[in-house]
């Protein structure tokens, strides 16, 4: 049996980042990065997720930066080479706030302009 790959406004719609990571911790409580990543990545399908590395820079640190979610605590690393694990949860208050639709476009409106490379805008 030949399977039709789905295109445009037949695609399955998939919430933003933002909101899956929203979701995670108001059901969760908290969580790591590493944790929030690979639920994620197995919600999605690991082709259509960013690396680690990304959604650390890309999602946690913005969220972080915007005040939408704060440092629970921190484990020590099992093994002095990995990082220590550090647990995340909402900032109370935060839950609903618009942010979440689009934080890299909250935290730096220029992305708005539809490009990675932020297009500048044509003198007049």
């Amino acid at each position: 049996m030949i399977e039709k790959k789905l295109k445009g406004w037949t695609t399955p719609r998939t919430a933003p980042t933002g909101l899956f990571i929203r979701d995670y911790l108001l059901d969760h409580g908290e969580g790591y990065a590493m944790q929030i990543w690979r639920a994620l990545k197995e919600k999605r399908g690991s082709k259509k997720v960013c690396s680690y590395s990304s959604f650390v820079a890309n999602y946690i640190w913005i969220l972080r930066q915007l005040g939408l979610i704060e440092k629970v605590r921190t484990e020590a690393a099992r093994n002095r080479a990995y990082y220590d694990r550090v647990y995340y949860r909402i900032t109370p208050g935060k839950e609903q706030s618009q942010e979440w639709n689009a934080p890299q476009k909250t935290l730096d409106p220029r992305r708005a302009l539809g490009s990675k490379k932020y297009r500048k805008e044509k003198p007049k």
